[in-house]
């Protein structure tokens, strides 16, 4: 039985010498995005929190930690055991972490992490998370959960400093700050919509930390933004830590719905040409269980006058320009619609630099849905 050859194994090699479909972030493009988002969130004097939820990999953490950030968010328990067994241990789960199974993983993640912090929004999982931590001899931070405008979890401001004073009461528990995530605002084309949508979202969450003040608790943590407004977010002055990461790998979807600015395209998908049966048309062995379709299709960015028609479960269909000819194993790469759609999908992430494979990343927090 012939098996696939060692991830390893492709260190010197070119992509195109991959077997396909193959998952690779251009190092050069991926170090451009990490310095403009460290950067930028420097100068607003905002720490870099960035979310890896896209990435689900180690080792591109340790990247974008040694290019400037201070820590990672995750957006769940399994996501933040991939990150800590990957040596990556200062985590944000942005999220709630509700059930005694859950809270029995987060207590072992904490065993090993040196700043575990998650947020709530519920005085019953405050009492539960502070019985699992006074219990295990360990103490947890905890950021108060605000609704911003998203109406997702979190709650007004005025329960803002009711949940704050009970954190501050509650033994095994650190209040760090508030957490409010405008993903209502991220998703806006139009930039001056979007610039209104974000500015009322960080009047609601300064809004927040005033009530919270005002009941004589002290706010650090003011946590939140996503890529599609980051440079919003942190010019509106209400956080103080930002959250957006998916920027690193930039695709369709942040570039041209999101309009991100000033980023660059930094991670690609190559397939294989299996059929030209068809006139103006060719298909590629990867389906949308290599790319993700549920926010549309990916684009070819070489060769040029080749286009996305369609996917399949395992195939990519392909119009081709008049003059245009592929044959079956031409090389067709492509860049993801989403990234946080298609790095999931495989399990590991070549990083290349000029078109050469430098490092094999696993991408552990594959399939960490729980």
């Amino acid at each position: 039985m012939t098996t696939a050859a060692p991830a390893d194994a492709a260190i010197g090699k070119r992509v195109e010498e991959l077997d396909t479909p193959v998952l690779y972030v251009d190092l050069d493009a991926l170090e451009h995005n990490v310095a403009l988002m460290a950067q930028r969130s420097a100068d607003a004097g905002v720490a870099w929190r960035p979310h890896v939820k896209a990435s689900k990999t180690p080792e591109l953490a340790k990247r974008i930690l040694s290019g400037g950030a201070q820590g990672i968010t995750c957006a769940k328990v399994g996501e933040a055991e991939a990150m800590v067994a990957g040596g990556v241990d200062d985590i944000l789960i942005a999220n709630e972490v509700v059930g005694s199974l859950k809270i029995a993983r987060l207590v072992e993640v904490a065993r090993q992490a040196s700043r575990l912090c998650v947020a709530v929004d519920d005085p019953r999982n405050i009492e539960e998370l502070s019985t699992a931590f006074s219990e295990a001899g360990l103490t947890l931070d905890v950021l108060v959960d605000i609704n911003i405008g998203a109406n997702r979890c979190g709650v007004t401001p005025e329960v803002a400093p009711t949940l704050a004073q009970q954190v501050l009461d509650a033994p095994g528990l650190n209040l760090r700050g508030l957490m409010g995530y405008e993903g209502h605002a991220v998703g806006i084309s139009d930039l001056e919509e979007k610039e209104a949508v974000s500015a009322a979202a960080a009047e609601v969450f300064a809004e927040a930390r005033r009530q919270v003040e005002a009941a004589g608790i002290e706010v650090g943590i003011m946590s939140g933004g996503g890529t599609g407004n980051y440079w919003f977010n942190i010019a509106l002055g209400a956080s103080n830590e930002l959250q957006a990461g998916g920027g690193v790998l930039l695709d369709r979807t942040y570039e041209e719905k999101m309009r991100v600015p000033d980023h660059q395209q930094s991670l690609f998908i190559q397939a294989q040409v299996v059929s030209t049966a068809v006139a103006g048309r060719a298909v590629a062995d990867m389906g949308w269980k290599g790319s993700g379709m549920h926010t549309g299709l990916p684009s070819v960015v070489s060769p040029p006058g080749v286009e996305v028609r369609g996917l399949n479960a395992e195939h990519t269909i392909l119009t081709l320009d008049e003059g245009v000819t592929l044959n079956p194993g031409d090389r067709v790469t492509m860049v993801p619609n989403y990234s946080d759609s298609t790095m999931l999908l495989h399990r590991t992430l070549y990083a290349t630099r000029n078109g050469v494979v430098e490092a094999a990343w696993p991408i552990s927090a594959a399939g960490a849905l729980q």
